[in-house]
């Protein structure tokens, strides 16, 4: 398969939501001593926070597999990619090679060398995670503390929202190139999860602060234009002192979202959203 058409099968892979025709993204959040910070440098300075992931809850998260290639194409890559390295940390061609030649004959090369390369690459970088619907009674019971938290409704027609990938769900282990592909490509095993996770129907952005194709950050977060947050969804059992803390945050900061409260169903298992928007102004 040809670069490009192996670009193409990410592409289709992992679109991006205009390509699936969604104009909307979402994250639920909880209210806490451990989010306040975070919450505060959102709505107040419109840094989106983008978090390790060694942060998430799932162990597997950016941890994929890496087999030695039987292509010697692919093991002249690699040889190539390590003198590269050599020589920009200060060796010479020569002195390259040979730390090179020597280092691929030692046993535990592949564990010691290449694995933990890759898992260094992965584990900075950072990721912030969406949905495709508020309604996910599962999302507002787990990350939005039993519908005491609140949803935020992104706008994914404008940057940096429009350049989340879209995650797959599969039963095989994502495994890993070295080099990795230096196109989003690289990215994939960052966009891969178990099945068990399929429910979550998940959007990433990813965040390499020093990669020059990165939107503006501050080695954290995302910056945010002002039109990037356009409705606010607050739980049916939050905490009015906690409900009024984030409209105040809101009120002092660049964004203007609409405002809607959330309500249960009489009859049925859904939520209902009452529009407070002229009420919170």
């Amino acid at each position: 398969m040809s670069v490009e058409e192996d670009i193409k099968k990410f592409n289709k892979k992992h679109p991006w939501p205009g390509v699936d025709g969604i104009k909307s993204l979402y994250r639920f959040h909880k209210i806490d001593t451990g989010s306040i910070n975070f919450l505060e440098e959102l709505f107040l300075n419109g840094k989106l926070y983008h978090a390790l992931p060694t942060q998430f809850n799932d162990p597997f998260e950016c941890r994929p597999h890496f087999n030695w290639p039987s292509n010697p194409n692919k093991v002249r890559d690699i040889r190539k990619r390590l003198i590269k390295v050599a020589r920009d940390n200060g060796s010479t061609k020569k002195e390259a090679e040979k730390i090179v030649s020597e280092n691929m004959s030692k046993e535990g090369f592949v564990e010691n060398i290449i694995y933990k390369a890759i898992q260094n690459t992965f584990r900075k970088m950072r990721i912030c995670c969406f949905t495709k619907s508020k309604d996910n009674l599962l999302f507002w019971a787990h990350y939005a503390d039993s519908h005491k938290g609140f949803c935020i409704e992104y706008d994914a027609t404008i940057i940096p929202i429009k350049l989340a990938f879209k995650v797959t769900y599969e039963n095989e282990y994502p495994e890993v190139e070295y080099p990795r592909p230096e196109d989003a490509r690289g990215l994939e095993p960052a966009l891969i999860k178990s099945k068990d996770w399929e429910y979550e129907n998940e959007y990433r952005t990813i965040y390499i602060p020093e990669a020059q194709s990165s939107p503006p950050g501050d080695g954290i977060s995302m910056l945010l234009p002002k039109n990037a947050i356009k409705n606010i969804y607050f739980g049916s059992d939050i905490e009015e002192s906690n409900k009024k803390m984030i409209l105040k945050l809101i009120s002092k900061g660049p964004f203007n979202p609409q405002v809607w409260q959330a309500s249960l169903s009489k009859s049925s298992f859904y939520l209902e959203f009452i529009n407070e928007s002229s009420n919170s102004a």
